[in-house]
């Protein structure tokens, strides 16, 4: 008994030990940060290394909204540096500077990061904002181009090479598009292109071979997608764009929010607007080298979705944004299969009481990693039933004839002095702040339960009944009858292993008659009946299955319970110790 009491003091503080850990784990998998103002992320890169996150910050006290980069290790997401920057003029007045979108790109042992947005520094603004940094947060460089009016630059990729950054956005007269240098900043061409008209907004870009793709929306709130050729910046192709429309009236908003090309194939996650007014996700693939549809659908809760990222990951398309379905806004996952269109599962992030949202997301292969804002803390994840979720094809309009084009452009740089502010927030702070999450499928803990019942019941019975005889009517006074009745009855049963059971009865009967008779009339009846009954039902089959899906790793849900169960059996063992010895003087335990 000793020994067992031993194994199992030890067993449980092993397994104590291992939620600590476990627990430990899950909790370094999101991560909250920012300071005493608000704090919120807008784009997020993912490397072998590092976990780069940008956005803007008002926790550096400098009056004005500031550009931030964070930068995590990814191996155990500690944290490595973080840096705000503030454009000032030359009183060192600072202006309002916004990050929006991040890559980074290594080239032997050095790895470069690279950061766009806006700033409200200079004539006409705002004016579009890059700043090149190392991976210890030091900023290399930096430059603030007028480009057409009020800029605001969205999408960023960079070429397989890393010599050049592609920029999509918006400009007061056009939508516009930029090739940059990633060695100097310096603006290698610049475009102004329109679909349908000024107010036309490219919200991603991306890149496959020397093609871009591009997606956004026009000034009629119709959803474009277009392809332009990545060393020139002029439409590859007569027929190089689509625009996708829906009935009107009411009108309905459609705007794509991010492009990617993945498989042969260009996806767009965006938004769709209903005639109520509701907001849902849309999902639409397209062929590459024609751009024509393949496949449309929208998803949609009995609340409100906004989707701004689109990411693949392990063969599934996910979509981020935020939702409004359990009343308060949360972080929303939809992972979508390319093939068919198929919603696989989806995923809130939240508490039920508070705000967050997910604006950006990146792909390591494996997992997800997205980013945003929030304002509660702790978040977990909750299934979001897809009965709750309501899945449709979406059918366009002819596309509306449009006059296209893209026009070169020169843009204005502008002269700046850089300051990187005191930024020390901490991990975390209690209030509106920073987070990102980790998201990862294949670590996902299914739990299935399957009750299977098969009942195969085969009824055959065969009923004869045949009576052939003759009867003979004798009418006279002096008639004596004499009649003796045998009855012989036969049942077999047989029964197979799909429950098949034939009976079979057989009934004889034999009457013997004798009878005098002085004055006879005969009467001869002869009756053949035979009937045959074959039922046959048959319930084959029926599963009933239950399904439950967790986010995080099964330790976190196991364990805890194996130390109860241990806790049990240590009970159990001291009681039978005691039931078999008694020790003089020793005082019975208070449970």
């Amino acid at each position: 008994m000793r020994k067992v009491l031993v194994i199992l003091v030890a067993l449980a503080l092993l397994i104590g030990t291992q939620i600590v850990v476990a627990n430990a784990a899950v909790d370094t998998r999101r991560q909250r940060f920012g300071g005493p103002g608000d704090d919120v992320a807008r784009g997020i890169f993912v490397d072998s290394n590092y976990i780069y996150i940008v956005g803007r910050t008002r926790s550096t006290f400098s009056g004005t909204s500031d550009l931030f980069l964070w930068i995590f290790n990814r191996a155990d997401n500690s944290f490595r540096c973080r840096v705000a920057v503030d454009i000032v003029d030359i009183g060192g007045t600072g202006a309002d500077d916004y990050g929006q979108a991040v890559v980074a790109y290594t080239s032997g042992s050095v790895t470069h990061v690279y950061v766009i947005g806006h700033t409200y520094y200079g004539a006409n603004p705002s004016n579009f904002l890059v700043v090149k940094f190392g991976t210890n947060c030091n900023v290399l460089g930096a430059a603030v181009y007028d480009i057409d009016g009020a800029d605001l630059p969205f999408g960023l990729t960079i070429s397989p090479d890393g010599l050049y950054l592609y920029i999509a956005g918006y400009s007061s007269n056009a939508a516009h598009l930029l090739k940059v240098k990633t060695s100097d900043l310096n603006i290698e061409w610049a475009r102004s292109f329109r679909i349908a008209g000024g107010g036309d907004s490219a919200n991603s870009i991306t890149i496959s071979g020397n093609k871009l793709y591009v997606t956004g929306r026009t000034f009629a709130n119709d959803l474009f997608v277009a392809r332009f050729d990545a060393n020139t910046g002029y439409f590859d192709g007569p027929n190089a764009y689509k625009v996708f429309s829906t009935p009107t009236p009411p009108p309905q908003f459609k705007e794509g929010r991010d492009i990617v090309v993945a498989g042969g194939k260009v996806y767009v996650a965006g938004i769709h607007q209903l005639p109520t007014g509701n907001q849902e996700f849309l999902f639409m693939r397209l062929d590459p080298n024609t751009l024509n549809l393949e496949l449309a659908k929208t998803f949609g809760t009995s609340g409100v979705e906004d989707i701004f990222s689109l990411s693949m990951v392990g063969g599934l398309a996910y979509a981020v944004g935020y939702t409004s379905h359990f009343g308060s806004q949360d972080v929303v996952l939809f992972a979508v299969n390319p093939s068919t269109g198929e919603l696989s599962h989806a995923f809130v992030l939240g508490d039920g009481a508070t705000s967050q949202g997910a604006y950006d997301s990146a792909s390591t292969g494996t997992c997800l990693i997205y980013t945003g804002a929030t304002n509660g803390w702790d978040l977990s994840y909750r299934v979001l039933d897809l009965d709750d979720v309501n899945a449709a094809t979406i059918g366009f309009l002819p596309p509306p004839p449009v006059s296209p084009y893209s026009n070169p452009v020169t843009p204005t740089s502008i002269s700046f002095t850089l300051t990187t502010p005191l930024f020390t927030p901490g991990i975390p702070i209690p209030n509106y702040d920073a987070f990102y999450s980790w998201f990862c499928p294949d670590a996902l803990v299914v739990s299935t339960t399957t009750t299977s019942t098969v009942l195969t019941t085969s009824t055959l019975s065969t009923t004869v009944t045949s009576v052939v005889g003759s009867t003979t009517t004798v009418y006279d006074v002096r008639t004596t009858t004499i009649t003796q009745t045998s009855v012989t009855t036969a049942t077999s049963s047989t029964t197979t292993t799909l429950t098949q059971t034939a009976t079979t009865t057989r009934t004889d009967t034999t009457t013997l008659t004798h009878s005098t008779t002085y004055s006879t009339t005969y009467s001869t009846t002869t009756t053949l009946l035979t009937t045959l009954t074959h039922s046959t039902t048959t319930t084959l089959s029926t599963t009933t299955t239950s399904t439950q899906y967790f986010a995080e790793p099964v330790t976190t849900y196991v364990l805890p319970a194996l130390l109860a169960v241990i806790a049990a059996l240590l009970g159990a063992s001291l009681v039978v110790g005691r039931g078999r010895r008694t020790y003089p003087g020793k005082r019975e335990p208070i449970w």
